[in-house]
């Protein structure tokens, strides 16, 4: 059993790799709590077989890696493997980087491009637009032309995509850079309204919409350089009430970084 661990902007994902690729029951954990490092080691203590080998991707501060590292140890668990984006991924499914220095490309956006690659080789012939709707908010493009599919196996290039302030960084702006607007909570769903009549909804509403507007820009201009429509995939925290706000059809997938570092465990290490 291998322990495989997103470190993001505000929140740690982990998952226990059975060896036969199946990942058991993803784990929450936010940064900012008490006793950070008791924490992850009495679960991962509990729940992990000692001397278990652990990959991981970061992009979090280094106080946070510190501290995964540390309960990694309390836990009697193998040094913490951290792995980075790569020029290229070769096995079950095939990815080219195409960014200019492909070491450049932030880990957590290669394993979400790995994960949701992994998950659209049943339709291995679809372009794919992965948006991941967190801290930031992450749009990236996945050319399937390139390789063409071979015997249901997806092949692809990614060609570029864009970064922005995601959902609760918007929100969090408004308050923290205007004097007459409040601090708006960041559950969104009940304050969503096409015609705003207070505040608070106004908020929300501009926010979400400004992201669903950004996803929308980027899948359309993807899909006349493609001459088709690409598939969309969403994950993050704020997937299900950004994909209700989009007026494209999405799918859904949740834990999309740990799927991909779960590929690599399997098939690059």
């Amino acid at each position: 059993m291998t322990l495989v661990v997103d470190v993001g902007n505000s929140a740690i994902k982990w998952a226990r790799l059975s060896a036969d690729g199946t990942l058991r029951t993803p784990h929450v954990q936010l940064h900012r709590c008490a006793d950070l490092v008791k924490r992850l080691a009495e679960q991962w203590g509990r729940d992990v077989p000692q001397d278990a080998p652990v990959i991981a991707c970061n992009v979090a501060a280094a106080e946070v890696v510190a501290a995964v590292e540390e309960a990694g140890r309390r836990a009697r668990l193998q040094t913490v493997r951290w792995l980075q984006s790569q020029p290229g991924f070769d096995g079950p499914i095939a990815l080219a980087n195409g960014y200019r220095n492909p070491a450049q490309l932030g880990a957590d956006r290669w394993h979400c491009m790995l994960g949701a690659c992994s998950t659209a080789s049943l339709d291995a012939t679809r372009s794919l637009v992965i948006v991941n709707a967190g801290t930031a908010t992450t749009i990236d493009c996945v050319d399937a032309r390139t390789g063409g599919a071979r015997q249901g196996r997806f092949v692809g290039k990614f060609v570029g995509g864009v970064i922005a302030p995601g959902v609760r960084l918007m929100l969090e702006s408004l308050a923290l850079r205007t004097a007459g607007l409040p601090h708006a909570d960041v559950a969104l769903s009940d304050h969503v309204a096409d015609f705003p009549d207070n505040t608070e909804a106004a908020i929300h509403t501009g926010v979400l919409d400004a992201q669903a507007g950004l996803v929308y820009r980027v899948w359309h201009r993807f899909a006349g350089h493609l001459g088709a429509e690409p598939r969309l995939f969403v994950t993050g925290g704020h997937a299900e009430v950004l994909v209700a706000r989009l007026s494209i059809a999405a799918d859904i997938e949740h834990n999309l970084v740990l799927r991909g570092l779960a590929l690599r465990a399997r098939f690059d290490l």
